[in-house]
């Protein structure tokens, strides 16, 4: 074949070699970005979301126990014969997605959400100060009508929560992050009452050792009702394999966003306190 035979070919060649070199380029870059990891121990941190999702492929199961109130007394054995509980299931759709389904006894009532990541904390290449999710959840209280002779309508059973995470690990110790969050009432109580409800919590976690944190929440309620109360909650992470538990006080006996945020009624002061605990248990590959 004569050299000019060739020449075509070889042209074509530094062509069909640019995706590669694209590629190998943008894999040196990404090389050089450094993430932010394990921000929190688990997708909560007691009550309030964290800014973390399950990973891609695989199912969480959580238990969310809480006992009675602390000054209940010795005949309810300080709260301990009492027990509201939580039962949920999270899945990670992608590795920016997580779905879940919930079941609480506080109401009978049901629960389905959704996480998603939106940017995360990095250095090096790209250099983003801190990560921030969303977070949706619809609730369905299925207690039985009050008044079963009126005209109720389903969509009264219905209440909505939305919510911005933006958290940032300051150091393998300690990372912090706030939650501007919305509560929206299909039904209230009173005409003069709001359908949306505004708060603003906060969530922070320092690591005493690997695989144990000290975790504390609060959220500031800017329009809620004046009888319930701002929860604030403080306890424990302990990581052990597959498994995160959580120990925990706080003033809240609901432990999904509608009912820990805008219906608290428990007080510190006064002993309004529930001691409670978190299982979670991770399940790879189910899918």
């Amino acid at each position: 074949m004569k050299i000019n035979q060739i020449l075509p070919f070889l042209r074509i060649v530094p062509l069909l070699l640019l995706p590669l070199q694209s590629a190998a380029q943008q894999e040196d870059q990404e090389q050089d970005i450094e993430y932010a990891t394990n921000t929190f121990l688990d997708i909560r941190v007691i009550n309030a979301q964290s800014v973390m999702l399950t990973p891609a492929g695989l199912l969480k199961f959580n238990i969310s126990h809480r006992f009675g109130q602390i000054n209940e007394g010795a005949y309810e054995f300080w709260g301990l014969d009492r027990a509201t509980i939580r039962l949920s299931l999270n899945y990670g759709v992608t590795d920016w997605l997580d779905v879940g389904i919930a079941r609480s006894t506080y109401e009978k009532t049901y629960e389905a959400n959704a996480k998603a990541s939106i940017v995360n904390q990095s250095r090096g290449e790209k250099n983003m100060p801190v990560t921030i999710a969303w977070y949706s959840a619809a609730f369905l209280k299925s207690l039985k009508w009050q008044d079963p002779d009126r005209d109720n309508l389903f969509s009264s059973r219905m209440s909505y929560a939305h919510q911005l995470i933006i958290a940032r690990k300051f150091s393998d110790q300690f990372s912090l992050e706030i939650l501007p969050t919305i509560v929206h009432y299909n039904l209230v109580e009173r005409t003069r009452q709001a359908n949306d409800r505004f708060s603003l919590g906060m969530a922070a976690k320092y690591n005493i050792t690997e695989t144990l944190t000290l975790n504390t929440e609060y959220f500031y309620r800017l329009n809620g009702m004046d009888r319930y109360n701002n929860v604030f909650s403080v306890g424990f992470d302990i990581m052990t394999g597959g498994h995160v538990f959580q120990l925990h006080f706080t003033n809240s006996r609901g432990m999904f966003e509608r009912a820990f945020i805008e219906e608290t009624e428990g007080q510190w002061g006064n002993g309004g306190v529930y001691f409670g605990f978190n299982i979670t248990r991770l399940f790879y590959r189910v899918f």
